[in-house]
């Protein structure tokens, strides 16, 4: 029983592996999120299925397990329409994220009250920036605007 010892750069590299390889994994097939706010209920749950969108369930997965939303306040409000957050609580964060895009879903939900769906500035442009539906916006639907989560409390 005696094992080598692994030289350092080695143990660096193994690591660096390790977290690469826990980063990609696809997210669960359905989970939940809660958020704490400081609006009166107190929290926000989300229920997210990844058939809808999986590109953009496993970005947010891994966005949610990182402690990215952390710290991150509403920043649009747009009444009957929407209410938009994802900016992170420090520069350093958004820096991190800022040029990652993700490609674009194909839209297998539709933008009903209550979804959950990236924000984009075009065509496979997501990054971080979500918003929630505060009414049927079907109409989002031809933009390529793919929901992947519902507020369920």
């Amino acid at each position: 029983g005696n094992q080598p010892e692994i030289p350092t750069h080695m143990k660096a590299l193994l690591f660096l592996c390790l977290v690469i390889g826990v980063a990609s994994k696809a997210a669960p097939d359905n989970f939940k999120v809660e958020f704490t706010t400081s609006n009166p209920t107190g929290k926000i749950v989300l229920n997210i299925t990844r058939e809808w969108a999986p590109i953009g369930t496993d970005r947010f997965y891994e966005l949610v397990t990182t402690g990215f939303y952390n710290d991150c306040a509403f920043f649009r409000y747009v009444p009957d329409f929407v209410v938009q957050f994802g900016i992170a609580g420090t520069p350093a964060q958004n820096n991190k994220w800022d040029k990652k895009s993700i490609k674009d879903d194909p839209v297998k939900h539709s933008n009903t009250k209550g979804t959950l769906v990236f924000a984009d500035a075009g065509p496979n442009t997501r990054t971080t920036q979500l918003f929630i539906n505060f009414r049927d916006n079907s109409g989002l639907d031809g933009q390529g605007f793919a929901p992947f989560g519902e507020v369920k409390g």
